[in-house]
């Protein structure tokens, strides 16, 4: 080879590797797969290079999956004879290390104990993945055991990961505990990335980064493969740089796996909606939120106003006095029989087959383990009696029913199309002492009813990004999806400004 042919050749890739690092959305890569400018193999390389780049200053990311360029070169050979793998044909995606995936990465939840958690299986939603031709780019940070284990935690701090950090700032929180997922789609790490939600941990994170988000409906998306908080919340969703990424991947993700229950009753409903321009929208308070947050929520909506929808504030009238200390009794409840049971079904390289060998485990490395903030979450976990299931039962029938009738009741009582609130005030100071310190926050009633709850980047205050949310009915995923989809159209054009 010629010195020429070489500096030539250097000059592709470099070309190559540009055009790649610019991209953002699945579209922009399929179209530069098609024509030919850039290809899945250069792709990966350069959101690995980007990783290695800046990752050390953000923590968001703990393993890149050592296949990922073999994936990628596979793609390009399927690719150069006429075939294309799926609608996530060479698409890189980033994982939340408590999903389990084949090969050499172990899945950690974040934790020690974890550190040789190498299960070799896929996920549910990660076969969904290869199925649909994306790429396993690696796993990112969170908070460990998804921020159920003290509650004095810095969501997006785990003794695997260390302490991840805002996108916009590094000195504020990530939120948790999907933090590094949605801080790696933030940074352009990888287009996409899963998180899990139990309460929360889709959303927040996606809002304090400034990234769209969708958290499922329950039973839409399996859990199998999984490290588990609570079955009866737990869910895995998508975090991309558009709502129509995220839609996208959602529609990947979803359907029935005969290794989780809540998938088989779960029908999505395919009903055509009437075509609107305008749409009748509830607007939940917003005075548990910061003074800014607010502001902007008031310019989100006079901008609503402006753009011809209704615009109608509604409050909750169901009396949810018990329904917070209901939801922690089942997450206690919940989080000691799964753990118990994922735990003893480790690989033998696991010594913590239990939660009260977990316990043990982060008393005996407390230097690594509990630098800044202890385990008092699981050891109330550890003291539930498991065998009080008429408790549990009325209990879980109890909450869910409230919250489920809290959200029929607004759309009911006040005839609107779709109910939308502030997501999260901004990113607070990571403060790794006495833990986060986060000012409202709309993601209980959806995570517990078990309805579609979908994030829009809408603006920043102080240079940080606030979140709106879109909180569906019962059963109207479809409805939700479509008119988020207007709103975010509505709100990018008016308000998505910084302050």
């Amino acid at each position: 080879m010629t010195k020429t042919t070489i500096i030539s050749l250097i000059c592709v890739l470099c070309v190559f590797s540009a055009k790649a690092n610019n991209l953002k959305t699945i579209e922009q890569i399929h179209i530069a797969y098609k024509n030919k400018t850039t290809n899945a193999q250069h792709v990966t390389q350069a959101y690995i290079n980007r990783i290695e780049k800046l990752n050390p200053q953000y923590n968001a990311v703990i393993n890149i999956d050592p296949s990922a360029i073999e994936q990628a070169k596979a793609l390009d050979l399927l690719y150069a004879n006429s075939k294309w793998a799926g609608p996530l044909h060479g698409i890189p995606v980033l994982l939340k290390d408590n999903i389990e995936t084949k090969g050499k990465l172990p899945t950690t939840a974040g934790s020690l104990a974890l550190k040789n958690n190498i299960t070799n299986k896929d996920a549910f939603v990660v076969k969904k993945l290869r199925e649909a031709g994306a790429i396993i780019l690696g796993k990112a940070n969170l908070s460990e055991w998804a921020n159920f284990r003290s509650s004095y935690s810095s969501s997006g701090w785990s003794a695997v990961g260390g302490q991840t950090h805002n996108a916009h700032d590094i000195t504020r929180n990530p939120c948790g505990s999907s933090a590094g997922s949605a801080v790696a789609v933030a940074l352009n790490f990888a287009p996409i990335a899963l998180g899990t939600e139990t309460d929360g941990s889709i959303t927040c994170p996606a809002s304090v980064n400034g990234v769209y988000a969708i958290k499922p409906s329950m039973g839409q998306v399996s859990r199998n493969g999984v490290i588990p908080l609570s079955s009866s919340q737990d869910t895995v969703g998508p975090m991309a740089h558009t709502l129509k990424d995220a839609l996208l991947v959602l529609a990947v993700l979803q359907g029935e796996d005969k290794k989780d229950v809540s998938t088989h009753e779960f029908v999505l409903n395919s009903k055509e909606l009437t075509a609107k321009s305008t749409l009748k929208i509830g607007v939940l308070p917003s005075d548990k939120f910061t003074i800014q947050t607010q502001q902007l929520y008031k310019k989100q909506l006079n901008a609503l106003r402006q753009a011809g929808h209704t615009v109608t504030e509604i409050v909750v009238t169901d009396n949810l006095d018990t329904l917070f200390a209901d939801e922690y009794y089942i997450l206690l409840y919940d989080f000691k029989a799964e753990i118990n049971d994922y735990l003893s079904n480790t690989p033998k390289e696991v010594k913590t087959k239990s939660l009260e060998a977990l316990i043990n485990f982060n008393s005996q490395n407390k230097e690594t383990e509990m630098p800044y903030f202890g385990q008092d979450i699981l050891t109330k976990s550890q003291a539930i009696d498991l065998t009080n299931k008429d408790k549990y039962q009325r209990v879980k029938t109890r909450y869910r029913a409230l919250a489920k009738s809290a959200i029929t009741n607004l759309y009911k009582n006040n005839d609107i199309d779709i109910v939308i609130a502030p997501t999260v005030s901004p990113a607070w100071k990571t403060d790794l002492i006495n833990g986060d310190n986060f000012k409202g926050s709309s993601s209980s009633l959806p995570a517990i009813a078990g309805s579609t709850h979908i994030k829009l980047p809408v603006g920043k205050v102080s240079n940080l990004p606030v979140g709106l949310s879109i909180i569906a009915n019962i059963n109207q995923e479809q409805a939700a999806y479509t008119y988020a989809d207007i709103i975010d159209k509505t709100l990018s054009l008016n308000t998505k400004k910084p302050e």
